[in-house]
């Protein structure tokens, strides 16, 4: 984790307490993925045993998260997540991630492809969403739809983000 990434440890906890690292999976890592970080660093702030990234499958080192990404999560959420900087997916963070959480089941599948240990460690986010139209389905890619879509991308993550803390807490 570079020095320009947004910082997912706090304090880190004692020993005997094991580190969740939870690692959200898109495919440029600009929109989906920064933005399911950001919403889930906000939701365990005061838990120091989370370590909380993203990736991208196709993502280029070091770029922003977009314009509207950013702005929805500042405006909606009061969260300023304008020190992220994308990174591509590697063998590193699959390996050391406990959990995985993918925006669509062309990701996971890709994943799985090329990481089969992960497999058992990898979801849809969707699959964790308590409404029946949207459990299992993607998170549609909001690149290129206007503020509107970024907003609705935000409406599912709120929905699913609890649960898969929940999944998490219960599962580590």
């Amino acid at each position: 984790m570079g020095s320009d990434r947004e910082s997912g440890r706090g304090n880190l906890p004692a020993a005997s307490v094991a580190l969740k690292k939870v690692l959200f999976v898109c495919t440029g890592n600009v929109c989906r993925s920064p933005m399911a970080e950001a919403l889930f660093r906000a939701m365990v702030k005061n838990a120091p045993d989370y370590d909380i990234q993203s990736a991208g499958i196709s993502a280029a080192h070091g770029q922003r998260a977009s314009q509207h990404t950013l702005e929805v999560l500042r405006t909606h959420e009061g969260i300023d997540f304008s020190r992220f900087r994308s990174q591509p997916l590697t063998r590193s963070l699959v390996n050391e991630a406990t959990h995985i959480f993918v925006m669509t089941a062309g990701h996971r599948e890709h994943l799985e492809a090329l990481f089969p240990k992960a497999a058992a460690k990898t979801y849809l986010v969707c699959e964790f969403c308590p409404d029946d139209d949207l459990m299992g389905r993607d998170v549609p890619d909001p690149i290129g739809y206007g503020l509107g879509a970024y907003e609705k991308t935000l409406a599912i993550f709120r929905r699913a983000l609890p649960t898969v803390h929940a999944f998490i807490e219960t599962t580590w």
